[in-house]
C-alpha cells in the first residue's frame, strides 16, 4: 500500500515536470516572438549624435523642412493655419522628446497614436508622411553637411519609420 501511494506521488511529480516544461516551452516561444526592437544601440548613437548637431539651428531646421516639405507637395500647405514658426516649435519640440526617448519607444508611443489620430482632423493621409520623411531627410542631409553619412541616413529612416508606423497604426487602421 505504501509502495503504491510513493509509486502515484512519483507519477504524479513527473506529471507536473512534463506540464511545466510544456509551460516553459510556451511561454519562451512567446518571447521570441515579439519583434526585436527597430534600432540598434549604434543608429540610437548616431541619432542622437546628429540631434544635437541640430539643436542650435533648430529654428533654421524647422523653416527649411516646412520649405522643403511643400516643395515637394505644395498641396499640403493647405493643412496649415496659422504661424508656420509655432508648428516648427512644435516639431522640433516633439523631435526632441522622441530623440530624448529613442531607447525606451514605448514611452513616446501613446503620443505619437494621439497626434496621429489628431493629424486625421487636420486632414492629413497616410500618403503624406512618405513625404514628411522625405523632407526631413533631406534638411538632415543639408544641415548636416559632410557628417550626414549612410550610417546617419539609415538610423533616421529607421527612427522614422518607427514613428510614421505608430502615428499611423491608430488613426490609418487597416
Amino acid at each position: 500500500m505504501m509502495y503504491g501511494v510513493l509509486l502515484l506521488v512519483i507519477l504524479l511529480a513527473y506529471l507536473l515536470l512534463i506540464q511545466n516544461k510544456k509551460n516553459q516551452a510556451r511561454y519562451a516561444q512567446q518571447y521570441i516572438e515579439e519583434e526585436p526592437y527597430p534600432l540598434t544601440p549604434e543608429q540610437i548613437k548616431c541619432i542622437r549624435n546628429s540631434w544635437r548637431r541640430i539643436l542650435p539651428i533648430k529654428e533654421k531646421f524647422a523653416e527649411m523642412f516646412y520649405v522643403r516639405l511643400f516643395e515637394l507637395d505644395p498641396a499640403l500647405k493647405s493643412l496649415f493655419r496659422g504661424r508656420l514658426d509655432f508648428q516648427g516649435t512644435k516639431l522640433m519640440t516633439t523631435l526632441n522628446v522622441v530623440v530624448n526617448s529613442i531607447e525606451d519607444f514605448n514611452a513616446v508611443e501613446a503620443m505619437l497614436e494621439a497626434m496621429g489620430n489628431r493629424h486625421i482632423i487636420y486632414g492629413v493621409q497616410a500618403a503624406h508622411y512618405e513625404t514628411v520623411g522625405a523632407a526631413l531627410l533631406y534638411v538632415l542631409e543639408k544641415s548636416l553637411g559632410e557628417y550626414f553619412n549612410d550610417d546617419i541616413e539609415d538610423a533616421w529612416v529607421t527612427a522614422y519609420s518607427e514613428i510614421a508606423n505608430t502615428m499611423k497604426k491608430t488613426a490609418y487602421p487597416e
